[in-house]
């Protein structure tokens, strides 16, 4: 009987560890603060923050507070609002580009990735690829 109740605590503590964990790393409800990409859900924005991880090598402590996603305390965050406004002006620019004056695309647009290539400092020197040789 004994072993059972320090089973069905054992669980417990787990559980709630578990689901502390999961509320401290996902917003709830809807998007707080976002300045950037407005209109979108939680669910929207979360798919598009994970390509920060990708483009940058970072998770998402490195730009939020995970207790409160929507605070502004931490200088990257700031830096990465202004650079996502950056890009999207330059992805405006490709578009409109590739609409009038090219006829083969070879951008699309630019992403985290296309300066970063997985690392927090912007790498100075894009890899050549073989088209550009």
């Amino acid at each position: 009987m004994r072993r059972l109740s320090y089973a069905l605590v054992l669980s417990g503590l787990v559980t709630g560890m578990v689901m502390a964990s999961a509320l401290a790393h996902a917003q709830v409800g809807e998007p707080k603060n976002v300045q950037v990409l407005k209109g979108k859900s939680t669910k929207e924005i979360r798919e598009y923050m994970k390509t920060f991880t990708a483009g940058l090598g970072v998770k998402c402590d490195f730009c939020h507070n995970l207790k409160d996603y929507a605070s502004d305390e931490k200088p990257t965050k700031l830096t990465g609002r202004e650079f996502l406004k950056l890009m999207n002006t330059i992805n405006q620019q490709v578009a409109a580009i590739n609409r009038t004056a090219m006829k083969k695309q070879k951008v699309d647009q630019v992403t985290c990735y296309t300066c970063h290539h997985g690392q927090k400092e912007i790498v100075s020197k894009a890899p050549v690829s073989k088209d550009d040789e």
